[in-house]
């Protein structure tokens, strides 16, 4: 009796009875098979976008021989001014002369003089010429070098050693002419010796057999020793005037030796002074001139006039050379995860100069690293650009000076889905 009454009551309200009686709808029906294909298009799009890691820095992208910034290497005004902004110039053309007390145009042409004569050469320096310039500063070593000169020309020209030089070979000649003379003399003497050795030969054998008495005898023995002692007395004026001749060629060798070596001196001591001329007149140039060390375009740093006061280190101008064929990025990169850069990995460059949006990114490659930091902890890295300024947006960008901006370093090129698990493993790692 009670089972019939409670399948008699009615458990549920009408509209329960109404969601209960109808179908599901296809959301619950394939609603687990639509997360699956969600789930499964998210794992491949972690695959297929990739998350690089990156090194950004500052770069500066230049010809491989960069321009040449000239600074003021002296503290002075500005004299004459001899080229316009963004004029042509050459190599070794003075551009700007700084004031100094000289007179450039003086220092100039000596400078010239000096450039053209070679050592060998400086016997024809144009002494004369150079007399008249207002050397200021170089002065000094001027007036130092044009007395060496004087003095080395006067020494050649008088020859104060010539004197003497001459007055010993005409003692030498005179000396032989003597020793001729008295060799015949002795060749007489010589005769008369040997008459009078016989006659007192003959004497001492008539003495012997008592024809004649013995003062007769004495008296030719005192001829013959006459005769003998002449001979004597002639070698020995011979030999005397032999060793005068002697003397007189060790004072003609004296006197070439001290003839060679004042004329060393004189010329070395010339030698000397005019290199340290050329070497003043090198140092007065970097100071007072601005000079052009390559083929190039010049350009001011900033406005300048004659008169013009600049001061020391202060920059003047830039040159940019015109052989810029290689383009290269110099980049300053902190310490910070500078270990990961290694050369050949990929280089972004945005450029301040074009907007990387507007114009795109220029693509580099490390080239090298430098093995230590500078005194501000920073590497210096190397950047090739192989495809030169050619952006990603397909246009070639125009180079006329340093292009400067930032560049990222592309370190690690990982998958979103592999930084999400290099994550993850990071964090294992930290666990254990």
């Amino acid at each position: 009796m009670k089972e019939d009454v409670l399948d008699n009551i009615e458990l549920r309200s009408e509209s329960v009875q109404d969601i209960l009686t109808q179908p599901p709808h296809w959301m619950i029906r394939w609603g687990n098979t639509i997360i699956f294909v969600i789930l499964l298009l998210i794992l491949v799009m972690s695959y297929i976008i990739k998350y690089p890691e990156f090194v950004p820095a500052p770069i500066i992208v230049t010809s491989q021989n960069p321009p040449e910034k000239i600074e003021a290497r002296t503290s002075s005004k500005i004299e004459k001014i001899f080229i316009k902004d963004h004029q042509e110039v050459k190599k070794n053309d003075v551009l700007m002369v700084m004031q100094s007390t000289a007179n450039y145009k003086d220092v100039l042409e000596l400078k010239k003089l000096v450039d053209s004569t070679s050592p060998n050469q400086l016997s024809s320096f144009p002494l004369a010429l150079t007399s008249r310039f207002k050397l200021g500063e170089l002065q000094g070593d001027y007036n130092n070098f044009a007395k060496a000169f004087q003095d080395e020309q006067l020494f050649t020209r008088l020859q104060p050693y010539a004197p003497e030089n001459l007055a010993a070979n005409q003692s030498i000649l005179e000396n032989r002419g003597r020793i001729a003379t008295l060799k015949q003399q002795k060749n007489l003497e010589l005769a008369k010796y040997d008459l009078t050795r016989k006659s007192f030969q003959r004497s001492q054998e008539l003495f012997n057999q008592g024809v004649i008495s013995s003062m007769e005898l004495e008296s030719e023995k005192i001829k013959y020793l006459q005769a003998q002692q002449n001979i004597e007395n002639l070698n020995i004026s011979i030999s005397q005037m032999e060793e005068g001749i002697s003397n007189l060629n060790k004072t003609k060798s004296g006197t070439a030796i001290n003839t060679e070596k004042d004329k060393i001196t004189y010329s070395s001591q010339t030698l000397q002074l005019f290199e340290q001329l050329r070497r003043s007149l090198k140092q007065w140039e970097q100071n007072y001139l601005v000079i052009s060390s390559t083929d190039g375009v010049a350009s001011f740093q900033q406005f300048f006039g004659e008169n013009q006061f600049v001061k020391l280190g202060d920059p003047i101008l830039s040159i940019l050379p015109k052989n810029k064929e290689k383009l290269v990025g110099r980049m300053s990169v902190p310490t910070t995860n500078s270990g990961k850069i290694v050369p050949g990995e990929k280089v972004l460059i945005k450029l301040d100069n074009y907007r990387f949006q507007e114009y795109g990114i220029i693509e580099g490659k490390v080239q090298n690293i430098s093995l230590i930091p500078d005194d501000k902890g920073n590497y210096y890295v190397d950047v090739i650009l192989p495809k030169g300024l050619k952006t990603s947006y397909n246009q070639t960008l125009p180079f006329d000076k340093e292009l400067r901006g930032n560049a990222e370093i592309v370190t690690q090129d990982l998958r979103l889905i592999e930084r999400f698990f290099y994550q993850i493993r990071k964090l294992l790692g930290y666990q254990s």
